[in-house]
């Protein structure tokens, strides 16, 4: 036990070394941060689409046969990891601030080459791997976008990529912590069983207290003033940054459930081998996965003022 802990530990130290490293590059070039976000989604698009086409339990089996992608759908779920971020940031050298649109155009056209498989290589393809395979390019690669977008953003790009990668981990961890300690009622039994609501109150007190730390912290340290909604009061940051700390964490914790149910279904354990003792990437980052969407789109809404 000592020494799986210890290798746990460990691998997530690294991993956290490997985050903090990215955001040191991203003061070189604030664009190598797209490299982190271009190994999560190859990373996690492989992982996906082993767990959906791999093997499975004799419980999941019959479930998950009818989900197997051709190998049509599945060069095309790589594609679209493939050409994701480098799409996005040929657009934006072309066009400042237009990156977005080609990652629409290339959610598009994966959308319409999937339903065309199904004409094309109609004796391979069903309509199960067809929404298979959308469910892989929107989990993980869809929603990495949000990343990618914030890290865009022209004001408090830094701050909402910190919180992302704050709040996430600090709500994790100590939902597992306090959980270990505080036991009691299970959250969700049939899908999580070792989640407990204690653990998931310890975690969003955490997450929402990282959140407001995180901004005073930052406030101090850089020269950004808050300009959002509600900007003209001077209790208004406070109460926003504790409201997206509460927020957050709880959509972690979601997508934490989310992962399970998609494991649950598919009957594997874990959606890769890559982390020691944690599993894949997407075991490590199906919480901030949730967690980068609700920030960007709460960002982008209420906290970056609009561009004149």
């Amino acid at each position: 036990m000592i020494v799986y802990m210890a290798k746990r530990i460990g691998v997530g130290l690294a991993y956290v070394a490997v985050i903090t490293g990215f955001f040191f590059l991203r003061n070189v070039d604030y664009r190598l941060f797209g490299i982190l976000i271009y190994a999560f989604s190859l990373i996690g698009t492989y992982e996906m689409v082993h767990a959906i086409n791999g093997p499975h339990n004799e419980t999941a089996e019959a479930q998950v046969t009818s989900l197997h992608m051709s190998k049509t759908q599945k060069f095309a779920v790589y594609a679209y990891a493939l050409l994701f971020t480098p799409v996005f940031y040929i657009v934006e050298a072309l066009a400042d601030g237009q990156g977005y649109r080609g990652l629409l155009v290339l959610s598009f056209v994966l959308a319409l080459a999937l339903l065309c498989f199904l004409v094309f290589d109609h004796r391979n393809t069903t309509l199960a791997g067809t929404g298979a395979s959308m469910l892989v390019a929107l989990y993980p690669t869809a929603m990495l976008s949000t990343m990618l977008l914030m890290n865009e953003l022209p004001v408090g790009s830094t701050l909402g990529l910190l919180l992302i990668h704050v709040i996430a981990p600090a709500a994790d961890t100590f939902a597992f912590a306090v959980g270990s300690v505080f036991h009691g009622p299970k959250l969700c039994p049939s899908i999580s069983p070792n989640k407990t609501v204690s653990g998931v109150i310890g975690g969003v007190v955490a997450g929402t207290g990282a959140s407001v730390l995180l901004y005073w912290l930052y406030t101090l340290t850089s020269d950004y003033v808050y300009s959002g909604i509600g900007s003209a009061w001077a209790g208004a940051p406070w109460v926003v940054f504790t409201v997206i700390g509460l927020l957050t964490s709880l959509m972690t914790v979601f997508g934490d459930l989310v992962e399970s149910v998609i494991k649950r279904r598919l009957g594997v354990k874990d959606m890769g081998k890559l982390m020691p003792t944690h599993g894949g990437i997407l075991d490590r980052i199906d919480g901030t996965l949730f967690a980068s969407t609700f920030v960007y789109i709460v960002f982008a809404l209420f906290v970056v003022p609009p561009v004149a």
